[in-house]
């Protein structure tokens, strides 16, 4: 007889494989990636071992009750898939966790409906990526996209009154869509992009100009705003002529002033021109170019657009400017925008 073996992964001691076999005529047993080897000379013996084996697995893994059952035929003639049957699977195994109300299956459920809708449209246009589709595919999808979040995400965390009317009133613009779109042509994450307008705006409360972003107006043309920055000494006595008041305040082993100030800001002619304002001041200027260093992960991309007293760019001079975006898009799943 040709020597062979079997593995049998699933059977462990110990957190390792147990792999059995036949040699010539002798059966072995081998463990802990051949350290420890047995030689069992009777097949009587191999049989006892494999059936021990055996009921030992069969114990710790009973059959379970299945309710679907899928078929795979070798010999059937290719067929192309739609992009519901492609993820089939995939329902079926959300479908059957009886935690289907919880925000993490919540959270799967939309990230799997997204990922249909843009492997539909992808495939449809024979692409690979989103930013390759046409304007108006793609505006399509986002608007998709953005309405799935909405009834899905917004409609089951509750946010307030005010911070869902901010991320879904659509009067003057659709804030998640162009979040989208923004993020497909200069990949700045959407989460990021909504959750920067949040926070600079107090979540649609306080916008000047149609300024969403609280970008700084350099020629100082525009009027000035009251707005609040964090100081070292040295700054404040450099932006002395701005401060209308200032207080000392201790953080994390710094010292800062933070200072009530009247500055300049941007002015837009529209919402849309403000989004897209932001997008161009990230991606074309040379001091954040360490954002885009590590992909889309929110976390990375606000611990790096903070102060840079504390390691970040810059965007801001609050020292929890940071934090507070990774609070906004974890409170609101922001993130499960996204790709």
């Amino acid at each position: 007889m040709k020597n062979f073996r079997i593995t049998l992964p699933v059977v462990n001691y110990k957190k390792k494989p147990v792999s059995v076999g036949v040699t010539g005529k002798r059966a072995y047993v081998e463990y802990n990636d051949g350290k420890n080897f047995f030689i069992l000379n009777n097949r009587w013996l191999m049989f006892l071992a494999l059936l021990i084996i055996y009921l030992n697995w069969y114990s710790d893994n009973p059959p379970e009750q299945v309710t679907k059952v899928y078929h795979i035929y070798q010999n059937e003639p290719e067929q192309k898939l739609t992009a519901e049957e492609v993820f089939e699977n995939e329902d079926f195994l959300l479908a059957s966790n009886n935690e289907s109300n919880s925000k993490d299956q919540l959270r799967k459920r939309f990230l799997l409906e997204k990922q249909k809708l843009i492997f539909s449209y992808t495939t449809k246009a024979g692409v690979s990526r989103t930013d390759q589709l046409s304007a108006k595919e793609l505006l399509t999808l986002n608007r998709q996209i953005s309405e799935l979040f909405q009834n899905m995400i917004l409609g089951n965390v509750k946010p307030a009154s005010h911070v869902y009317h901010f991320f879904t009133d659509t009067a003057d613009l659709n804030k998640l869509e162009t979040a989208l779109m923004e993020q497909a042509k200069f990949h700045v994450p959407a989460s990021i992009t909504l959750a920067q307008a949040a926070l600079e705006t107090s979540y649609g409360r306080r916008i000047i100009h149609n300024n969403y972003f609280g970008i700084k107006d350099k020629t100082g043309k525009t009027s000035k705003s009251t707005t609040t920055e964090y100081y070292t000494a040295e700054e404040a006595k450099k932006n002395a002529h701005k401060i209308i008041n200032k207080k000392l305040i201790k953080s994390n082993g710094k010292t800062y002033y933070k200072c009530l100030v009247k500055d300049n800001f941007e002015a837009y002619r529209s919402p849309w021109a403000s989004f897209r304002a932001h997008s161009i001041f990230l991606a074309s200027n040379s001091r954040y170019y360490k954002l885009f260093t590590g992909g889309k992960n929110y976390e990375a991309w606000a611990d790096k657009i903070g102060s840079s007293k504390h390691g970040g760019v810059g965007y801001a001079t609050s020292p929890l400017y940071g934090n507070l975006l990774k609070s906004i898009i974890s409170r609101y799943h922001l993130d499960l925008l996204d790709h």
